[in-house]
């Protein structure tokens, strides 16, 4: 590659051969962008690394495959980042998918070279991609249409496949916090608010898929565990207005925990 990208796309991958192919081409078949997209792939065994091999046979230099053991998801987008070139960065899990025209909206927004960030819409899908649980991805879009940082500490409605920031934001904050398993999105978006509000784009970027294998499907009361601990260490030093947060975080999530099943595969 000569031409320095305009967007980077890092994408964890670990035994999601199934979804892999229709991850990889969202990000490189994209239109009117430059783009980069560097896959982490720990140590698959499912047929991934062969496809990948296949699939660099006919992006090339597009499609950067690094193949290496990591410390996780959060180590593994820290490495994939830190190699990248592009000046608006992302990442997308190998099971989710970007949707048609979705880089060319992020990169029109984010010509400004300092801080910022944004995120867009995501929908929903199943494994065979078809769109599911239109009440959970509505009530996502109305708490996401306008952005404060009170709000985010009362629950993440923040879509994480369609969320894309500049690289002197990354660089602010210190990238992923590998410690985190399931909410290091929570807790970057969490940090980027500290520095920049984000631009709110009213366009569905990515979806995100639901099958038997996830871990926010597996995992989902961990995951609301570790959300919680996140918003308390951010909560720290904000008074009333923190407490009043984390009072509503633990409602809405056990208000969570009875609604999944609504997306349970």
């Amino acid at each position: 590659m000569t031409d320095t990208p305009d967007i980077s796309i890092v994408m964890p991958c670990y035994q999601q051969r199934p979804f892999l192919e229709e991850a990889v081409r969202s990000v490189l078949d994209q239109e009117g962008v430059a783009v980069e997209l560097l896959v982490m792939d720990p140590g698959s065994t499912d047929g991934s690394r062969e496809l990948l091999h296949q699939l660099h046979d006919y992006y090339g230099a597009r499609l950067r495959l690094h193949f290496a053991p990591d410390e996780g998801q959060a180590d593994a987008v820290n490495r994939g980042l830190a190699l990248a070139r592009g000046r608006v960065l992302g990442w997308l899990n190998s099971d989710d998918r970007l949707r048609p025209g979705a880089l060319r909206h992020v990169l029109a927004q984010l010509q400004d070279p300092g801080p910022r960030w944004l995120y867009g819409r995501g929908g929903i899908i199943d494994e065979h991609n078809r769109p599911i649980s239109r009440y959970i991805v509505w009530y996502k879009n109305f708490r996401g249409r306008r952005f404060s940082r009170d709000k985010l500490l009362t629950e993440d409605f923040i879509p994480q496949m369609a969320t894309f920031w500049t690289r002197p934001l990354w660089e602010a904050v210190g990238g992923l916090d590998k410690e985190r398993h399931l909410a290091m999105d929570y807790d970057l978006f969490l940090r980027f608010a500290n520095l920049a509000e984000p631009l709110v784009l009213p366009a569905y970027l990515a979806d995100f898929r639901v099958h038997g294998a996830a871990k926010s499907s597996l995992r989902i009361d961990e995951h609301l565990a570790e959300a919680y601990a996140i918003a308390r260490e951010h909560a720290v030093g904000r008074g009333w207005r923190g407490k009043l947060a984390l009072l509503l975080h633990r409602l809405y999530a056990e208000r969570t925990r009875l609604v999944y099943r609504w997306i349970k595969p």
